[in-house]
């Protein structure tokens, strides 16, 4: 929390004077030798272009956001930055910047490196004012975004509005910041922390497995950090899965130990290389479907002798339903688009960010298994264990953004949490009642219970 308050601050950069506005100047390199002040320039700096003026750029010491493909190895352009002392912008979700973002990396001044959000010049056509307004404020409130750029549209656009709008945001929400904030940096603290907790959770379900993960954790993170959270979340789930019987205080315990692992998997990539977006989490959808993978796996091996009951029904028909929202969803079904967008855009301005939806179907499907002691009757049995193993892998990967505000990780969890919580009402209330879900008489899942 110490690092959000520090560096959720972002800077506007601008390519015209807005009236009334605090801004920076984005200025191009041929611009350069009109501008008379450049205290509060940034240059842009296009590699394929104006690759041979950049030593002469950089000399000006002024920060610079750099695109494109230079003739330069990546390796002399980061000693070409570090000569210089260059604070150096990448734009996010740049076509051409996988040449800048390598260079970067190589670069041993790796805190002097901001990252850039912009609206594409192409595609100020989908926007109006408010939907442009909002994907600015997300990428400062769920990303830590360090600059807003606004080019100047090729359209009918009222540029000045929509800067006006986004600076009147921000401020609102304490997220402006005159000049670009200097990265974070890591602490060794928080990474012992980190360390100690994850050691514990493992060891409590496994010593070797402990003794194996901890030393890639430390030493070398790339493999380490996923083998972690992995090991991490199968020890929640089975060292769980064999003491819960009361769906509330189980759901509760799960999102409890869930939310530490991530915590610990976010305070291991404390430092500038994670939170400048230049190294991330390796292996987010091995960490996602490593155990709700194995869960149905093995239910489905379980459960060929089942034969289908009312859960399986009802199972059938949400998944029936899911398929058709899918397709609409997918399809050019501009009504349904518009609707969903409008959705979201209603509950950003509402929540300040919003839950994940899998969350909210995953926790009444956990509390179904901690109420039948994770062993189900019905063919699509499975369906329902690896479902609510998703509360546990989700929370967790809401952590593995380096770049995301704990804050942010924090709200969306709990709006899971308590959003799960009122579906969990409904099936105590209705599904437990008419026993729609059913104990299976085969052993339980969890191999300890039979001790």
């Amino acid at each position: 929390m110490e690092y959000d308050s520090n560096y959720s601050r972002s800077a506007l950069i601008t390519e015209k004077s807005v009236e009334g506005i605090s801004s920076l100047k984005l200025i191009t390199v041929k611009e350069l030798a009109s501008v008379n002040d450049l205290d509060s320039a940034v240059v842009f700096v296009d590699l394929k272009d104006d690759w041979p003026l950049l030593p002469s750029v950089l000399s000006i010491r002024r920060p610079v956001i750099l695109t494109g493909i230079s003739p330069y190895t990546t390796a002399e352009l980061a000693r070409l930055l570090d000569y210089h002392l260059a604070y150096t912008g990448y734009l996010e979700f740049d076509e051409r910047g996988a040449y800048v973002k390598e260079a970067l990396k190589s670069r041993e001044l790796i805190s002097l490196v901001f990252r850039v959000h912009n609206l594409k010049r192409k595609e100020y056509p989908n926007y109006d004012i408010e939907a442009a307004v909002t994907r600015y404020l997300r990428a400062v409130r769920e990303r830590s975004i360090d600059a807003l750029l606004f080019l100047l549209p090729e359209i009918d656009f009222d540029y000045d509005t929509l800067v006006r709008e986004t600076y009147e945001s921000l401020g609102k929400f304490g997220f402006l910041g005159e000049d670009i904030e200097s990265p974070r940096v890591g602490t060794l603290r928080y990474k012992l922390i980190a360390s100690v907790f994850l050691f514990m959770l493992i060891f409590s379900y496994s010593p070797l497995l402990s003794v194996l993960v901890l030393p890639l954790w430390v030493l070398l993170p790339v493999i380490g950090l996923p083998a972690g959270v992995i090991a991490g979340q199968f020890s929640i789930y089975y060292g769980l899965s064999a003491k819960v019987r009361r769906e509330f205080i189980g759901v509760l315990l799960f999102f409890s130990m869930s939310l530490f692992l991530g915590l610990a998997a976010n305070s291991a990539m404390i430092g500038p290389a994670y939170q400048n977006g230049l190294e991330v989490f390796r292996g987010v959808k091995l960490s996602l479907v490593a155990l709700p993978g194995w869960l149905f796996i093995r239910g489905i091996m379980k459960s060929t002798r089942e034969k289908f009951s009312k859960a399986d029904i009802l199972l059938i028909v949400l998944v029936v339903l899911g398929a058709i929202y899918y397709v609409l969803r997918s399809g050019n079904f501009s009504v349904v688009l518009s609707i969903e967008r409008r959705l979201r855009d209603i509950l950003d301005s509402l929540m300040l960010v919003r839950p994940r939806f899998k969350e909210i179907i995953a926790y009444p499907l956990l509390a179904i298994s901690v109420h039948n002691g994770f062993s189900i009757r019905g063919k699509l049995s499975p369906i329902v264990i690896a479902g609510g193993s998703i509360s546990v892998v989700s929370v967790v990967n809401t952590f593995c953004h380096a770049t995301v505000p704990i804050w942010t990780g924090l709200l969306r969890s709990a709006y899971g949490l308590a959003i799960g919580l009122l579906f969990l009402i409904v099936y105590l209330t209705f599904f437990k009642r008419t026993h729609i879900v059913e104990t299976a008489t085969e052993e339980p899942l969890n191999p300890k219970d039979r001790e």
